[in-house]
């Protein structure tokens, strides 16, 4: 309704301008007045197309802040604000002697425990083996030696002739030569079995934890380097060499302006009109572009009561600039209806709206139903048929059933 009554202002606009210069009446060759010029133009069935538009401000396609991932003091800055950097190249870097330290150190932890694991898997050599079997062996004859000396003496015991200090002194070495040769059998039996299973997993598990050690050293090693995380630009250099950096602190601010974004605030009760992959034409100092609607949020705000919706514009020779507005517009293309021009409608204070339309070279006034307002056409919805010819000069100064002057016809 609203529409309707910006078309009637118009309406009422027109016909004020035309009481002031009513057309001159042509006479006939009798002397009587001929009918009252008017121009006419057929009632065609058309598409309404609904044009809005729209300013927002360009912001990146994508934006993003290049920050640290741990601290030091900066030593180096490799690009500038304007420069164009691509994923992955060096932005910055901070000292890194003390991270280059810790990496040696693990690196010298994981071989120590690699040694040690290899030792426990892979055995002992032929070498250590037979080592271990000559003194099984030799403990073998020293203990069968203790073992004669002391048959001998406990004999001579036994006789008187040896005393009790000294037997005493024989079985202690025969003692003696047993436990050595015990040793030397469990000393074999390691060797040539290798250690235990469980030996084996606490060293694997000993040297896993060395190899995490030292790539955790040579991951925090490279964080000291600040790698570009997109291709873009440099929009704002954030810090300076010498600066301490501390991690998270943002030193870049990086955005993709080979595709840039509008956000438009479209109230909600037009939302229903935009679609994602509508074209839109942007424009920017007499500069035209055609953009997509990329997203169309699913939330209106609480406080202006509009949606926004997001327009992407291509940017190949980036020379359109973040920060700058732009116009967007919007084109709808409702259902096929019958279009008017706005000055053929008239009300003069009916409660309903009426066109008149010529006939037999006659004004025949008729009612009708308006429906919406584009591009000062009014869509009529009902009262008017296809092919009639209505009156959208002169109609002002008309009344029902007047003669008719068609001089001329215009296209809808």
């Amino acid at each position: 309704m609203n529409q309707v009554k910006r078309g009637l202002t118009v309406l009422a606009s027109v016909m004020l301008l035309g009481s002031c210069s009513p057309a001159a009446p042509k006479d006939t060759e009798a002397g009587e007045p001929a009918g009252k010029r008017v121009v006419v133009t057929q009632a065609k069935e058309d598409s309404m197309i609904q044009t809005s538009k729209w300013s927002g401000v360009l912001v990146p396609g994508e934006e993003t802040l290049a920050s640290f991932e741990t601290s030091g003091r900066i030593i180096s800055l490799a690009v500038e604000e304007g420069d164009h950097v691509t994923l992955g190249s060096l932005l910055a870097s901070v000292d890194d002697r003390d991270l280059t330290l810790q990496a040696e150190s693990a690196v010298a932890s994981m071989q120590q425990a690699e040694a040690q694991l290899a030792q426990v898997t892979n055995g002992a050599r032929d070498e250590e083996i037979i080592q271990a079997q000559n003194a099984l062996d030799k403990s073998k004859v020293s203990l069968d030696k203790a073992n004669m000396d002391l048959q001998r003496s406990e004999e001579l015991f036994r006789q008187g002739a040896l005393s009790k200090n000294d037997l005493e002194s024989v079985q202690n070495r025969s003692a003696l030569a047993q436990k050595d040769w015990e040793n030397a059998q469990q000393a074999y039996a390691l060797i040539k079995n290798g250690p235990r299973q469980e030996v084996k997993q606490q060293m694997a598990g000993l040297y896993q934890q060395a190899v995490v050690g030292q790539q955790r050293a040579a991951l925090s090693q490279s964080k000291a380097n600040l790698i570009a995380p997109i291709t873009g630009v440099v929009l704002e250099k954030m810090t300076a060499v010498g600066q301490l950096a501390s991690a998270g602190s943002a030193v870049y601010r990086i955005g993709n302006v080979d595709e840039l974004l509008v956000n438009l605030s479209i109230p909600d009760r037009e939302v229903g009109l935009w679609k994602k992959g509508d074209q839109i034409k942007v424009s920017l100092y007499g500069q035209e572009r055609v953009g997509e609607v990329v997203k169309v949020l699913p939330a209106v705000s609480q406080q202006s009561g509009t949606v926004s919706v997001e327009v992407q514009i291509p940017n190949p020779k980036r020379d359109w600039l973040v920060g700058q507005v732009v116009t967007a517009i919007h084109e709808h293309t409702g259902p096929k209806g019958i279009l008017v021009p706005v000055e053929a409608v008239l009300s003069k204070g009916e409660k309903q709206p009426f066109v008149f339309v010529a006939r037999e070279n006659r004004a025949v006034k008729v009612p009708v139903t308006l429906g919406t307002i584009a591009n000062n056409r009014l869509q009529i919805q009902s009262g008017l048929s296809l092919g009639e010819l209505v009156i959208t000069k002169g109609a002002d100064q008309l009344f029902d059933g007047d003669a008719l002057d068609v001089i001329a016809s215009e296209q809808p």
